[in-house]
């Protein structure tokens, strides 16, 4: 559902394309996605003609690469539909270390 142009931040940085974020993070976010169970705790979202957002909070516990976490997470996209489809084309990920 990326779409070719989507412009992803993430910890800081931000990556111009879906190309540039498979080459960089994905394999990564990948690996920590299937390591470190997520609860999704609030999601809202709504849409005005073909733009489409949706805010989602939530927290990861488990071990990744042998160290403990315990975060609480925020996403934001933002979706345009293109034709039938919709795609993801701005993602916001962020994360903070459970007090």
């Amino acid at each position: 559902m990326l779409a070719g142009n989507a412009l992803i931040f993430e910890g800081g940085g931000v990556e111009r394309s879906k190309a540039e974020y498979a080459s960089h993070h994905l394999v990564a976010d990948a690996e920590y996605t299937k390591a470190v169970p997520a609860v999704l705790t609030r999601r809202a979202g709504d849409a005005i003609g073909t733009v489409a957002w949706i805010a989602s909070e939530g927290r990861t516990t488990g071990t990744f690469r042998g160290k403990a976490v315990d975060r609480v997470t925020a996403e934001t996209m933002i979706l345009r539909r293109i034709g039938h489809d919709w795609k993801i084309v701005h993602i916001h990920w962020s994360s903070a270390a459970r007090p």
